[in-house]
């Protein structure tokens, strides 16, 4: 088991949506962030909201590898994969179920990377 560091921050306002969609949701998104990271490096993940209007924006933020903005459109993708199993396992599926539930929740999703330096995975559901 990888040591990690995770922060949980302030949340401004509950969001409608379903308890366990947003469990996979959240779980995908702290799962990866602990994951994907470089070797020898220990993961430090921020989880936290901020409210936006009607919604609630919720980031999931990391110290890990990063991803090339030529792939960025492709992560969402079903069975997508950027890497080798060897060097991250996974089916690939991850992201796009956190898609699909964010999406079937009525909100949106979307990314703020820089390869080698992070990633900043938001999601945005109407507040309650």
């Amino acid at each position: 088991m990888r040591k990690a560091r995770i922060r949980v921050g302030e949340f401004p306002a509950p969001v409608f949506g379903s308890a366990v969609l947003l469990k996979q949701v959240l779980s995908n998104l702290v799962y990866n962030a602990v994951k994907f990271v470089a070797p020898g490096v220990e993961p430090e993940v921020e989880v936290r909201g901020e409210l936006r209007g009607d919604y609630v924006r919720v980031w999931v933020e990391d110290n890990g590898i990063g991803i090339a903005p030529e792939n960025v459109r492709r992560i969402f993708l079903l069975f997508e994969r950027l890497h080798p199993r060897e060097m991250y396992p996974g089916t690939g599926v991850g992201l796009a179920l956190v898609k699909r539930a964010v999406e079937r929740l009525g909100g949106q999703v979307g990314v703020e990377t820089e390869l080698g330096r992070g990633s900043r995975f938001w999601f945005e559901l109407r507040r309650s």
